[in-house]
């Protein structure tokens, strides 16, 4: 039992993850979803060539002047850069006793930073009274408050208000005070040398990702046809910072995007993909307000979703953009078979329904000559509302998180992510990196039934047919399967299925056949594929499925 069985359509599960996301006065606060890796490359990376004149117009390749903050071109709204506010913003937080400090960062920078925690200077005393009074009701929550007044400040010393006070977020204005003692603190604990250390190590990062968000631009405005149609002083600016830590914050300032990021960290292309697609999208479903509220009687289905932020429950155009914002990445990362409708799936159970309509309406923006915004209000009528509110009121959707992150939750985020690492893998049909990703996370998380599936799928794509077989039998049996979700488990079964086709023992396969059937809320593709096993036994493609089975 090899390779051959990988004519099998690996369910990916190439997962989003649920947004963390609120309204702001004047700014949206993005989690970002957790994006599927290079596919999003491989349909229209093809033509990149086509694009050279872009890259010039959106994102500087050569390296700015020392003395220059920003590492874009001149006039471009594109800007990759190190932020020295946010450093010594950081470095504030973690003197001040914000608690995690991200492991995997350079030794050298994680140690100069130990040694600020260490300080019983005055202006660190009073940064950790400030922290005592101000934290939120979890770290992440307390970092983002943080993140946010870093990148509505100036660069140091002064770090002044960038935007009118009146005008600032309210977690920034709840921060009174902070703005004068990061002055204070920045002065005496010489912050200014610090950054001089590091910034080497700074621009480095930010360099060599320079050229990859080059790339994202590019495919993502030849997708849109929009090319270099960029309105009055939009910005959009990644902020590089190791010290963020493993989870990204991206904000919205009126026109100004702001997402900043720590390089290493697992699918940081693709969070700032998916923030670069609000950046070039937001404006069209904002601005089309009345194509969009025809659509609004499907909010009746989407608030009972209990993983969709309260954000999207009550700011319908909102909502809408973001599930827009998804079915483009879909198309870009042209997704198919059972990969495509087992990520449809979880959208739907995550609440963001409208992604599934909105994509398959996409199909026809393809094979057309407009812009995507002179097709998106035909995009938006495409949806038939009766039909769509008929097929959201089948759907199953997920339970809701329990609780807030805890540091235990933020391991257990940390290893999703390397989960996610391992989808994208897969999809590029890269086994052997996606089994080392799994195995790691198996190393953290011994009773991972995602990194336990996803073993199983790359795995099999390697040729290790027994051992994937022993994988989803394992994931098929308690412990394993009253934790696996619908998708994992339904598909198990059908691989299982499959693997004994191949193997003559057509008894046992239909046995699998039926056991996905049974499975609560498996997805359609999943239904599909079982009893299709039922009506004849499974055959790569090019084999006679009644062809006697090699042993």
């Amino acid at each position: 039992m090899q390779g051959a069985l990988f004519h099998l359509s690996p369910a990916d599960r190439l997962s989003r993850r649920s947004p963390r996301e609120r309204a702001v006065s004047g700014a949206r606060d993005h989690g970002l979803s957790g994006g599927r890796g290079r596919g999003f490359f491989c349909r229209y990376g093809r033509s990149l060539t086509a694009f050279a004149l872009v890259l010039a117009l959106c994102v500087a390749i050569s390296p700015a002047s020392a003395a220059a903050q920003t590492v874009a071109a001149p006039h471009s709204p594109v800007h990759v850069r190190p932020s020295p506010q946010l450093f010594a913003t950081l470095c504030a937080l973690y003197a001040a006793g914000y608690p995690d400090i991200p492991t995997d960062i350079p030794p050298q920078l994680r140690q100069l930073v130990l040694q600020l925690t260490t300080s019983q200077d005055s202006s660190v005393v009073a940064l950790r009274e400030f922290y005592k009074k101000n934290q939120a009701s979890t770290p992440a929550a307390t970092l983002a408050e943080f993140v946010s007044f870093a990148m509505v400040v100036g660069p140091p010393p002064t770090f002044d208000y960038v935007v009118p006070e009146e005008g600032l977020p309210p977690d920034v204005r709840d921060m009174e005070g902070l703005q004068r003692l990061l002055r204070e603190y920045y002065a005496q604990e010489h912050i200014d040398r610090l950054w001089q250390e590091v910034r080497p190590h700074y621009r480095l990062e930010a360099d060599e990702l320079r050229g990859p968000v080059s790339t994202i631009v590019t495919v993502a405005m030849a997708y849109t046809r929009r090319m270099h149609r960029f309105q009055g002083g939009r910005s959009f600016t990644v902020n590089v910072d190791p010290l963020i830590g493993p989870v990204p914050n991206f904000r919205i300032y009126s026109e100004r995007y702001e997402v900043a990021v720590n390089p290493a960290e697992p699918g940081t292309l693709e969070h700032i993909r998916h923030a670069f697609l609000h950046f070039l999208l937001d404006p069209l479903p904002f601005d089309e307000r009345a194509d969009v509220d025809s659509l609004r009687f499907l909010q009746n289905f989407a608030v009972r979703a209990p993983r969709l932020s309260e954000y999207y429950k009550y700011d319908w155009v909102a909502f809408v953009d973001e599930c827009f914002v998804r079915a483009v990445e879909l198309h870009l990362e042209d997704l198919s078979g059972a990969s495509l409708a087992d990520q449809l799936d979880r959208d739907d159970r995550d609440g963001f329904v409208l992604v599934r309509p909105l994509y398959f309406g996409l199909d026809t923006y393809a094979r057309s000559q407009m812009t995507l915004a002179e097709y998106f209000p035909r995009l938006i009528k495409s949806v038939h509302v009766k039909a769509e509110a008929a097929r959201e009121r089948q759907i199953l959707f997920a339970p809701a998180v329990k609780g807030g992150a805890t540091p235990a939750e933020a391991a257990i985020d940390q290893s999703e992510r390397w989960v996610d690492l391992g989808d994208q893998q897969i999809a590029a049909q890269d086994p052997k990196d996606a089994i080392a990703s799994f195995q790691h996370v198996l190393k953290l998380d011994p009773q991972n039934v995602r990194a336990l599936y996803g073993l199983a799928v790359a795995s099999a794509m390697d040729g290790q047919g027994e051992r994937a077989h022993q994988l989803f039998t394992e994931i098929v049996q308690p412990p394993a399967s009253t934790q696996a979700d619908p998708s994992v488990l339904a598909w198990s079964h059908v691989y299982l299925g499959r693997m004994n086709d191949l193997m003559g023992r057509r008894d046992r396969a239909e046995a699998q056949y039926k056991a996905a059937l049974d499975v609560a809320g498996l997805p359609p593709a999943a239904r599909d594929a079982a009893q299709l096993g039922l009506k004849q036994p499974y055959a790569p493609k090019g084999q006679n499925p009644n062809a006697t089975p090699q042993r």
